[in-house]
């Protein structure tokens, strides 16, 4: 089973495609393994790149605080569905993080204080100009429920200083590819645990396997037993150690496509 980020890792950086992992995906799809984003992404974006890779099963949305099950997935019955409530036509949910408009209201202060714009002071425009997305897109990244992407406007921020005043706050912040981003009560490793004890009630003898860039992927990656961290644009990569983190050498999608088949060929 593998959970990868998206921008960065199984998305190029710059460009967005993911042309460079499809031998992987392929391969993941012919062995029926499954594959779950695990992003700061908006549920409208995951839903969007669903349809792109055509691939079935889970969504974790905004860096943890939303974990998304297609209604028919056998996971919804297990403990009778009770955890899960509806999601329009054809998904449930389980909400993990706290709702958006608290993580800003509790932000707002720390905003004033390190110079900090968030997506809720963005129009559609300048979140497609600072990201590169298209205006459809922008609008589908602008609709949070959970987690507030945050821009620094003046001087580099202090990463010891705003973690202590988001905690504070009752706020955890991570660094990403592009952004800062705010949330609490979700996370990415709890939401990553919560789907692989479903997924070993189903098949005890899981492996488990993520993929990430950045810092924020960490909780991710301290949950599987095959961490991987691809390498970045430009070489290198984030500052991130783990007991059996593997560095992919190649950067993006070409490096989740090697550490798959890697992976693949090694449990075959």
């Amino acid at each position: 089973m593998v959970f990868t980020d998206l921008d960065g890792t199984l998305l190029d950086h710059q460009t967005y495609t993911f042309e460079p992992a499809r031998p992987a995906l392929k391969a993941l799809k012919a062995r029926g393994a499954p594959l779950v984003p695990c992003s700061s992404k908006s549920f409208g974006e995951l839903l969007e790149l669903k349809q792109m890779l055509e691939f079935d099963g889970p969504l974790i949305a905004e860096n943890g605080g939303g974990v998304y099950l297609p209604s028919s997935h056998p996971l919804a019955g297990l403990d009778g569905g009770s955890q899960w409530q509806a999601q329009g036509p054809g998904w449930l949910r389980q909400d993990l993080g706290l709702p958006v408009d608290e993580v800003r209201r509790r932000l707002a202060p720390l905003k004033v204080r390190f110079g900090l714009r968030g997506f809720g002071d963005m129009d559609d425009q300048e979140v497609a100009a600072l990201t590169g997305l298209s205006l459809a897109s922008a609008v589908l990244a602008r609709r949070r429920h959970y987690d507030e992407p945050l821009l620094p406007t003046a001087t580099p921020i202090d990463a010891s200083d705003l973690g202590r005043a988001a905690a504070s706050a009752g706020l955890e912040v991570a660094q990403g590819g592009r952004f800062w981003h705010a949330f609490s009560g979700g996370g990415k490793g709890r939401a990553v645990s919560l789907l692989l004890d479903l997924y070993r009630r189903l098949d005890p003898g899981l492996v488990s396997m993520a993929l990430g860039d950045a810092l924020n992927d960490l909780p991710m990656l301290a949950v599987v037993e095959r961490p991987v961290l691809v390498a970045r644009p430009g070489g290198g990569h984030a500052l991130v150690d783990l007991p059996g983190l593997r560095r992919a050498p190649l950067v993006g999608p070409a490096g989740f496509n090697q550490a798959v088949l890697a992976a693949l060929e090694e449990l075959a």
